[in-house]
């Protein structure tokens, strides 16, 4: 999954490590955390952590504690080192405490990564100038909003079926296994029914040799 574009960021931030220096796509894939992603988005549960609400810079809104913090007052020193390679995290790592806009996954850091850590370099992210070319009629604030919110919502609908298509495949795969399983248990079944076959044959054969030379055998001392 991309970054969280449009949280807002802490101020004041350089690079020095505070920025990731990859993509999501530069991650390897791992089944478990795609399939919380696919979970989170067809079963939402109602009662999964909102997480903290970062406000951005120039908002009159006030914070509430456990609920939402201003951009101005995360010091990045307070944010936590992680490191590429552990990436992603669980979704229910304790590290996530902040809130993004896809309802069940949090945020290590404010704009971060959905996989974990810290969002990309704003000298590299083209994120303002894709969103610029596709909303060029943008003239105030509230269109900004309204058009934010628009990607907001395909970019949801985009992910869910996303995750349709990815279960379809899962199910599709679980029945070829399923299938797969089934037949080796077959073949299995066949070979040791053979097997046994085949030893009853060989104990039949010794027995009808032994009793012949048996027979043999008492007529000799005849």
């Amino acid at each position: 999954m991309a970054s969280a574009a449009g949280t807002p960021s802490p101020t004041g931030s350089s690079s020095n490590g505070r920025y990731a220096s990859y993509v999501p796509h530069d991650l390897p894939y791992n089944e478990a955390y795609e399939n919380a992603i696919m979970q989170i988005t067809l079963r939402p549960d109602p009662n999964a952590k909102k997480g903290i609400r970062v406000i951005p810079e120039g908002s009159s809104e006030q914070a509430q504690e456990g609920v939402s913090v201003r951009a101005a007052d995360i010091a990045w020193e307070s944010l936590p080192v992680i490191a590429e390679a552990d990436l992603p995290l669980p979704l229910d790592d304790p590290r996530r405490i902040y809130a993004s806009q896809v309802p069940g996954i949090l945020l290590t850091h404010p704009g971060g990564y959905h996989e974990g850590g810290p969002g990309l370099d704003p000298e590299m992210d083209t994120f303002a100038e894709d969103f610029t070319s596709r909303h060029g009629d943008v003239q105030n604030a509230a269109q900004l909003q309204v058009a934010r919110n628009k990607d907001v919502k395909a970019n949801l609908e985009l992910l869910k079926k996303q995750m349709l298509d990815r279960q379809k495949a899962v199910e599709h795969n679980a029945k070829i296994h399923s299938q797969l399983k089934a037949l080796t248990e077959q073949h299995e079944l066949e070979l040791k029914l053979l097997k046994n076959s085949a030893e009853e044959q060989r104990v039949k054969r010794e027995t009808r040799e032994k009793k012949k030379k048996e027979r043999e055998a008492a007529a000799g001392t005849k």
